[in-house]
């Protein structure tokens, strides 16, 4: 098993997440999509969720972005009742399967303008290394 955590304040992303060019390197059309259905507040604060959920994946990963991972390889959208989904493709999913690792699970909460995000993977015991 492994595991990743991260820990943001909304308000340092903020900049990030109103920023036309710094949105679309980091998140997919999909997620864009997603965020903008909500009020401005709403879509920072969702968009900060995806950002430390993607930061957390990376940990489980044991990869930083740009180390064989682009910010666009890890996308998380929410299912029907909200629950944060992680895809990977490109070199997030080289990773995992080089790792042995099988679905990548979230949760995150928000409160007092902070963000929290923790990703677990099981390692396949028919291969990989963890």
């Amino acid at each position: 098993m492994r595991v990743g955590v991260d820990l943001l304040a909304i308000e340092r992303f903020a900049r990030i997440a109103r920023h036309d060019r710094y949105r679309s390197l980091v998140f997919t059309e999909a997620e864009l999509a997603q965020a903008a259905t909500l009020g401005p507040e709403r879509s920072v604060e969702r968009l900060a969720g995806r950002f430390c959920v993607k930061e957390a994946t990376c940990k489980v990963l044991g990869r930083g972005f740009w180390q064989g991972i682009r910010w666009r390889d890890i996308e998380v959208l929410g299912d029907p009742w909200g629950r944060p989904v992680v895809t990977l493709s490109g070199g997030a999913r080289k990773v995992a399967a080089e790792l042995g690792l099988a679905e990548v699970v979230v949760t995150l909460t928000h409160q007092a303008g902070l963000v929290v995000a923790v990703a677990v993977a099981l390692v396949d015991d028919r291969g990989g290394r963890g």
